[in-house]
């Protein structure tokens, strides 16, 4: 056997009892599975089925990011024309399929093996993709995601062939909306002629409309249910998701009989649902969609999909002007952003501009509108109404961190995101406990320059290099205040831990000091960042 293979079964056999150091060491070898032929992957696929199945959860997830590594070069062998040997690409499926059979019901690596197959694109892998995601699909709403994703991409022209098979499946509540997103799209991007699940039309409306049902009653008695406040909001996330995928299916197909249930549908108070049921009617010919579409323009979680709408179907002059502007993209792109599942898993309270700005980023070659918005949630609970709010950001990138920035000026926030959104080679940072004898010596230099600038309680945590330049990041104490300190060979900076129970911390302070100098580099100018010795 390969001495690299034997590594990884090995890997996979004593993950469980691997250190956290361990585990990433491991997990580094990804770079291994990208560089191996089909032979030796599909050599790895078997070893691993006989050796290391059932694996531990521990082994799953590091086998899980193996492949990610597998997946992008598949990927970019595919994009290049370069199909694998018809007798290496045979054996290989065949060791694939085994080893997806052998990991259980709620493995993550499974994900990944489908993602391999809808990457290449060859009416093979196709074909077994279709019959593992028909008889034993992932569990996880993610990892349909991942294994679907590759067919939204360079495989939409083989990804034709799933279907009618593939409508097989609709009964997965973890698939149903996926399956029907990609017959959408392959509709709408004249892939086939005649939309895939047309002949099932009916049965979709009769669908559509035990969703909605389902929805309405969720939202006026969820205690019936039973359910965690977590299983519920993942009940009505996955009822939402496949009635907005049924609404627009509907439409393509140009089911006219559909329109009562799409009606009804509008009584849902989902806005995303809304939106989509109300696109569906003025797609269908009905006057009060076009309508209440327009309408639906003032909601920032809805603003983004009314405009591609009003734009497709030739009403974009009635949206009100103040709905189309960069700033009120911006806003929506934040809220959509806010209310993924990943995120806030729903759209604030409150959204409105902090400030906003014309200025040069990092990766781009012209001056790009950036926005910064403070958001506000509002959650009514037995001990009365709490409030959360913090600054988010749009324009070259969206995001928001948990930590507090309310408190920063605008220059310093700007910094955060840049630095958070800064990738180069020459950008990197360490765990001070991971760095050599001689860089410790360096660390050990910074703390002192953090002590003789008046700082007390000193705990080194990261050394970041920034093109060259080295800088210590510690919690620390000025004057008795607790806080994070950044120090180079020129300055430092400290950013104290205010009344807030999300402060500034130790990624934040960092991301701040290089987004600052990026930005001062990029604008020829500013100031320094939190304040200066």
């Amino acid at each position: 056997m390969d001495e690299r293979i034997a590594t990884l079964v090995a890997d996979l056999e004593s993950a469980d009892s691997y250190s956290a150091v361990e585990l990433n060491r491991a997990a580094r070898r990804a770079n291994w599975v990208a560089e191996f032929t089909p032979g030796q992957l599909e050599e790895f696929f078997s070893a691993a089925t006989e050796s290391a199945v059932p694996l531990t959860e521990a082994a799953d997830r590091l086998l899980a990011s193996w492949l990610v590594a597998a997946v992008l070069v598949r990927r970019k062998a595919a994009e290049e024309g370069k199909p694998i040997a018809p007798e290496e690409a045979a054996a290989l499926r065949e060791a694939l399929e085994g080893l997806y059979g052998g990991l259980n019901s709620e493995s993550r690596a499974r994900a990944q093996l489908l993602a391999w197959l809808s990457s290449g694109g060859g009416k093979e892998e196709l074909a077994l993709f279709g019959e593992l995601v028909l008889e034993e699909p992932p569990e996880d709403d993610q990892d349909v995601v991942q294994a679907f994703a590759p067919l939204f991409q360079r495989q939409r022209v083989q990804a034709a062939a799933l279907f009618p098979r593939l409508l097989r499946a609709m009964t997965s509540q973890a698939l149903a909306a996926p399956i029907l997103d990609l017959a959408n799209f392959l509709t709408r991007q004249k892939i086939v002629a005649r939309h895939p699940a047309a002949e099932v039309s009916q049965e979709l409306t009769s669908l559509l409309g035990e969703l909605v049902q389902t929805l309405l009653v969720l939202e006026e008695r969820p205690d019936e249910f039973g359910d965690t406040p977590l299983e519920l909001s993942r009940r009505v996330a996955r009822g939402v998701a496949l009635a907005v995928s049924l609404c627009d299916a509907l439409a393509l197909i140009g089911d006219e009989s559909a329109v009562p249930k799409l009606y009804q549908a509008l009584q849902v108070g989902h806005r995303r649902l809304r939106t989509e049921a109300t696109a569906a009617l003025a797609r269908l010919g009905e006057a009060e969609g076009k309508t209440e579409l327009v309408k639906l323009a003032a909601e920032p979680i809805a603003r983004l999909r009314v405009l591609a709408y009003a734009e497709e179907l030739g009403i974009s002059d009635q949206i009100e002007p103040q709905f189309a502007t960069k700033e009120a993209r911006a806003q929506a792109e934040l809220c959509v952003w806010l209310a993924e599942p990943t995120h806030y898993g729903l759209p604030p309270t409150t959204c409105e501009l902090f400030e906003q700005r014309k200025q040069h980023w990092p990766g781009f070659d012209e001056p790009v509108d950036c926005f910064l918005f403070q958001f506000q949630y509002v959650v009514t609970t037995e001990e009365g109404e709490k409030s959360f709010s913090n600054i988010g950001m749009a324009g070259p990138l969206v995001h928001a961190f948990v930590a507090d920035l309310a408190d920063l000026p605008a220059e310093d926030i700007y910094a955060a995101f840049a630095g958070w959104h800064a990738q180069h080679e020459d950008i990197k940072e360490f765990d001070v406990t991971r760095l050599s004898k001689s860089e410790q010596l360096e660390v050990e230099r910074l703390k002192r320059r953090i002590h003789d600038a008046g700082y007390a309680a000193i705990e080194p945590q990261r050394m970041g290099y920034f093109f060259g330049e080295k800088a210590l990041t510690a919690t620390a104490e000025r004057q008795g205040v607790a806080g994070v300190a950044v120090a180079d060979f020129q300055e430092t900076y400290f950013f104290p831990q205010r009344s807030s129970r999300r402060p500034v911390g130790v990624d934040e302070a960092y991301a701040i000091y290089k987004g600052k100098k990026l930005l001062k580099a990029f604008n020829q100018g500013g100031e320094g960042v939190g304040s200066s010795e």
